[in-house]
């Protein structure tokens, strides 16, 4: 059967209008909790950040459980093999519930220790080590939620998931407020942030959960998580450790990036972290379409329709390389007021607006990076997102970046410069992957 361009854009849409919304609710708590912490100091606001960077980042990577359980997911869906999709989404659950408990108490052990280790405040460093063990107390019931929210969206059910996102949202932003300002007692700061974080985690997890207990095409059971299957267990870690492997390398890249941009100076430093802050407002559409990608074509690939699942794939990552076209134009042309809306310092604004500029240009490369590398995961080939990962961040970006920036002391600039052609080599290698369809 033939499908119209019209059906097929307005499907896509579909699925990544909330995915975006749901990525912006994330944000706006963030932003929200940093302002009312902002209120208690520079210690409590440092410790806070450094605390959220190091869960988030760890989280991440071992959250890549639920990028092998959404694959099959959608294959089996898409071939209407339902008691597959069951034991799939139980065994994806218990796998994120098991590294959630080995992450947690790795985390909890070593949190007092983590921060000493860097050049951080010594009262800021104490108090993160503090706040990092409340937070990694309830990570397996996070890394449980990661999983069912990413099998939810396999199957299509992105509005599900945002709104189950957006009740744990309010959740977090009225207890953050009761916690942190002690509206019912004494103000527990940075304190009731962290709290806020754990007990917001173990909620957003069971309200997850019960979602997959509840909607109609899984009916999840304890017996679909606590009996294990190991064949099952076997193909999720299978697709997982790759993903997994290429989050590794995304926030170690990250990390050894923030490091050797750090001498830049604290005046450019802050307009890199500005810039980036401007930037992250385009990062979720380029996530949204990535799901969509990933959703279509692994059931497409499931219902033995390979040629859709390319159209689809096509289709999906045409429109977001327009969108996020959109966005770079708006970037290039607003970079100065959009800096602005964050700091008033006029040195910081100026090398934030220059770095929001290039931004700009990378735009269509990572809408590219997204949805290939979504389309690919959503066939279970999960090794190539990763060999191109580990390819334009540590083969490209960060020889460069040395060579730029810690050698030749060039300006904040040559990083996002390098940036973009880092996104430029990732966006032709998962162009060049996805035409010869050996993916599929």
């Amino acid at each position: 059967m033939s499908l119209s361009a019209d059906y097929m854009r307005q499907r896509i849409l579909t699925l990544v209008w909330p995915v975006v919304m749901e990525g912006f609710g994330v944000m706006l708590v963030g932003v929200v909790t940093t302002a009312m912490v902002g209120q208690f100091g520079a210690v409590s606001l440092s410790a806070v950040g450094l605390s959220t960077m190091v869960q988030a980042a760890s989280s991440i990577i071992f959250a890549a459980a639920g990028t092998g359980a959404a694959a099959i997911v959608a294959r089996e869906a898409g071939a209407g093999n339902w008691e597959a999709v069951r034991v799939v989404a139980g065994q994806g659950v218990l796998l994120g519930l098991v590294l959630g408990t080995v992450l947690g108490a790795i985390g909890f052990a070593a949190a007092p220790y983590l921060f000493l280790v860097t050049s951080a405040d010594p009262a800021v460093a104490h108090l993160a080590g503090e706040l990092l063990r409340i937070t990694f107390a309830t990570t397996p019931l996070f890394l449980a939620m990661a999983v069912a929210n990413n099998v939810l969206r396999a199957i299509g059910l992105t509005r599900l998931t945002f709104y189950l996102t957006a009740i744990n949202n309010v959740l977090a932003i009225l207890l953050g407020y009761v916690l942190i300002f002690g509206v019912a007692g004494q103000p527990l700061g940075a304190y009731g942030a962290a709290w806020t974080a754990c007990l917001t985690q173990a909620s957003g997890g069971l309200l997850a959960l019960g979602a997959l207990a509840v909607v109609r095409q899984i009916s999840l059971r304890w017996c679909h998580v606590f009996i294990i299957r190991r064949a099952y267990l076997a193909r999720i870690v299978d697709i997982s450790l790759p993903a997994g492997l290429e989050q590794l390398a995304m926030q170690g890249g990250r990390i050894a990036f923030t490091f050797m941009l750090a001498g830049v100076g604290a005046t450019q430093f802050a307009a890199h972290q500005i810039a980036l802050q401007v930037e992250s407002i385009s990062f979720m559409p380029g996530f949204g379409f990535s799901v969509a990608a990933m959703a279509l074509v692994g059931q497409h690939l499931g219902r033995g329709l390979p040629h859709r699942a390319v159209q689809y794939a096509a289709l999906t990552n045409r429109i977001a390389v327009l969108s996020m076209t959109m966005m770079g134009v708006i970037f290039f042309f607003f970079a100065r007021p959009l800096t602005a809306l964050f700091v008033n310092d006029p040195g910081v604004i100026y090398w934030g607006a220059q770095c929001v500029m290039i931004a700009a240009f990378e735009q269509p490369t990572i809408a590219i990076t997204y949805t290939l590398g979504g389309a690919m995961r959503g066939a279970g080939d999960t090794r190539w997102p990763m060999y191109v990962t580990i390819t334009g961040v540590w083969l490209v970006r960060l020889p460069l970046i040395y060579l730029f920036i810690v050698l030749w002391r060039y300006d904040v600039t040559a990083a996002w410069v390098i940036t973009a052609l880092d996104f430029l080599v990732r966006s032709l290698i998962l162009w060049r992957r996805f035409v010869n369809t050996k993916w599929q």
